[in-house]
């Protein structure tokens, strides 16, 4: 597949990704609990991972474009992750309710993916599911 059509993380296909997760140092700047801002596909994201012993805290605060399925092929991503990692649970954090230009598309792709609306008393509304794996 060509490069320039295939799936990018900030220029890394799924495979080159798959490869780096390999390292303890990548994985200390994923899974750092800050803020990370990175492109996949035509989306900017900012996001936030957490890893802990047996789960996985992934939290999507701000998603800038797309429309490709890329919030869809990142969970799978993550989920492979957990598997691979022998993670019990993934929690996943979507702040998708009160956008400024929401896509009209999404509530409806998280509805169908069993996501919940949460009030949480610092971060206001958003999508939640807890996973287990």
């Amino acid at each position: 597949m060509d490069k320039e059509k295939e799936f990018l993380i900030e220029g890394f296909t799924e495979k080159e990704i798959n490869e780096l997760i390999q390292s303890e140092e990548f994985l200390n700047i994923i899974f750092s609990d800050e803020p990370v801002i990175f492109k996949a596909g035509s989306s900017e994201i900012l996001g936030n991972f957490k890893k802990q012993e047996n789960e996985l805290t992934i939290t999507f605060s701000h998603i800038i474009g797309g429309g490709e399925g890329v919030l869809l092929k990142l969970m799978n991503m993550f989920r492979d992750y957990a598997k691979n990692t022998k993670k019990v649970k993934i929690t996943w954090v979507v702040h998708a309710v009160d956008c400024p230009k929401p896509n009209p598309k999404l509530p409806k792709i998280l509805e169908k993916k069993k996501f919940f609306i949460v009030n949480d008393p610092i971060d206001g509304n958003a999508y939640q599911k807890v996973e287990l794996i």
